[in-house]
């Protein structure tokens, strides 16, 4: 299903996520004292999170970005057709 606007404005508030999850991280290690595998095993996992997140955030990006792309053509062509019936009349005036 094609995104809009925002769904897309959404998938950027839940990447900023990262920075609330590196401080629960830092928090972590602080106050349990977590060791380094422990450490390592929540870095893995938050840069495999943040991959599909930011992917998906890609994708969102796309969709809007051709939706709009597409309406600009649209409007493009409805334009030109417009002109060009403009211009057919006036042909038809002059005669």
């Amino acid at each position: 299903m094609p995104s809009d606007r925002f769904d897309f404005e959404q998938q950027i508030q839940k990447c900023w996520l990262v920075t609330e999850d590196i401080y629960e991280l830092a928090e972590g290690v602080l106050e349990h004292e977590l060791t380094t595998d422990q450490i390592t095993n929540v870095l893995f996992g938050m840069k495999e999170m943040y991959e599909l997140k930011f992917n998906k955030l890609w994708d969102m990006f796309e969709d809007v970005h051709m939706s709009l792309v597409r309406e600009n053509k649209m409007l493009n062509e409805e334009c030109a057709a417009l002109r060009e019936q403009l211009a057919e009349k006036e042909k038809g005036k002059k005669k």
